[in-house]
């Protein structure tokens, strides 16, 4: 009788668990919505406002930190 009780309790609890999961998905289907074209249009230009991607560093061949750095002396 016990491995019966213990399998209906194992039952409800899966069962619970599947309707709290379904009832997220639900919420989710009716309270998030896609974003728009021009939302994402938004998005895009924020990005590529982004400082990140204005700046025209120039990167030297030049050590700058270590001026006594040679890589052809570490290559012997």
């Amino acid at each position: 009788m016990s491995k019966l009780s213990e399998h209906y309790m194992q039952e409800k609890e899966k069962e619970k668990e599947f309707e709290l999961d379904l009832g997220y998905q639900e919420w989710l289907r009716d309270n998030i919505a896609e974003p728009s074209e021009n939302e994402l249009d938004e998005m895009e230009q924020d990005l590529l406002n982004k400082s990140c991607f204005l700046s025209n560093e120039i990167i030297t061949h030049q050590d700058v930190n270590n001026t006594n750095y040679n890589p052809m002396e570490e290559q012997l």
